[in-house]
């Protein structure tokens, strides 16, 4: 068995097992009175639908259960929505629409998770060697937000396809890249930043050339059909070609730039900050847990920059420019899901991995994640807000 899969396994299957014993002993508190549960009798995968997954549900349900009054799913892009609708078929014959979805998305994100460790484990192999891609894995697995990726959130298709993508520009095999970019950026906003990492990947295998011109204009013309589909559904659903920005500007008031930044900081840091009076009670309480998160949040992206410039030269131009393209796409969010954000970000993994030769050192990276990754699972299944 591959590394890949041990990480796999051991990992997913620490998380069932947290989120079980999570909601039975700790049954999950919503905050909202929009939030309800899916599978309020199944503890052991109830945990992994949560916030965004009920938005999914409504791109493809016109009737859901679980959603606030006034808000729009045009902020969510359709394709994992779309991908889960079609793994959900085979369920419907004994499920409802609602939970039939639910397992599809969670097979979805289950398997693309699988296939996008594959894709990085290649690439990592090409780079730095076999034992630098068995730890990087590792990395990837115990990073404290990698549940989202077996959540039904988009995260685990994202990681997916932008890690294919890359791999197969790496293989010099350009149409498949492209075309599977595309997909990307059905999937999530920063899929654009895969454009300008294959741009500059592809023009530094040609010698910094624009190459044959026929397979040049090819892979334009591929690339081109990303912002066209995209437009075409917002028009046709929405009645605008960019509704996903105002959706999420003015229907959802996400303040950007400095402000969001300050509003965040405000809520992450507000006092009391630690409002318990042990251990148990911290655990339970979301106030230790919303602070570290914020502690977290700060330090990751200024960390993921380091990474991916520390060892530019080995990770080569693509990946590099598609780690600081997808964290310049992500500053005027705030640190409204820095964490899920950075866990598809393979390249700087890869980058650590290289780093940490020293078997101590990298046991000791390992086993500090463990903690950050239950606690913080344990916590959104219980409805709290790590987004």
């Amino acid at each position: 068995m591959r590394q890949r899969h041990l990480a796999f396994l051991a990992t997913r299957l620490a998380l069932i097992v947290t989120g079980y014993l999570t909601l039975t002993l700790y049954p999950a508190n919503p905050v909202e009175d929009w939030q309800g549960l899916s599978f309020p009798d199944h503890n052991w995968i109830d945990g992994f639908v949560r916030w965004d997954s009920f938005w999914y549900q409504a791109i493809v349900d016109p009737h859901p259960r679980f959603l606030p009054v006034g808000y729009s799913h045009a902020n969510f892009f359709p394709l994992y929505a779309w991908v889960s609708w079609i793994a959900a078929l085979p369920f419907r014959l004994f499920l409802d629409f609602e939970h039939a979805f639910f397992i599809g998305g969670l097979m979805v994100s289950s398997i693309a998770f699988l296939l996008g460790l594959k894709a990085v484990e290649r690439i990592a192999v090409r780079l730095a060697g076999e034992e630098a891609a068995n730890r990087t894995m590792w990395l990837i697995a115990l990073f404290p937000f990698s549940f989202f990726f077996t959540a039904v959130y988009a995260d685990a298709l994202y990681f997916c396809l932008c890690a294919w993508s890359l791999a197969l520009a790496l293989e010099r095999r350009w149409y498949g890249a492209c075309a599977i970019a595309v997909f990307a950026s059905l999937t999530r906003i920063p899929g654009i930043a895969l454009f300008p990492a294959l741009g500059l990947e592809y023009l530094r295998q040609h010698g910094w050339r624009i190459g044959p011109p026929r397979k040049a204009l090819i892979c334009a013309a591929i690339l081109a059909l990303a912002p066209i589909a995209i437009a075409s559904y917002f028009e046709l659903r929405y009645g605008h070609p960019l509704e996903f920005v105002r959706a999420r500007q003015a229907g959802w008031q996400r303040a950007s730039g400095i402000q969001g930044y300050s509003r965040d900081f405000r809520y992450f840091f507000a006092t009391p900050m630690l409002p318990c009076s042990g251990v148990g009670e911290c655990l339970k309480e979301f106030a230790p847990t919303r602070v570290l998160l914020g502690a977290t949040y700060l330090a990751l992206l200024p960390i993921s920059a380091a990474l991916a410039l520390i060892n530019r030269r080995k990770l080569g131009v693509g990946l590099t420019v598609w780690v600081l393209a997808s964290i310049l796409v992500s500053l005027p969010n705030g640190f409204d899901g820095v964490g899920r954000f950075t866990a598809v970000l393979f390249p700087i993994f890869i980058s650590a991995a290289i780093l940490l030769r020293n078997r101590l050192a990298f046991t000791l990276i390992c086993a500090a994640c463990v903690p950050f990754l239950l606690l913080f699972f344990a916590q959104f299944a219980r409805w709290r807000q790590v987004l």
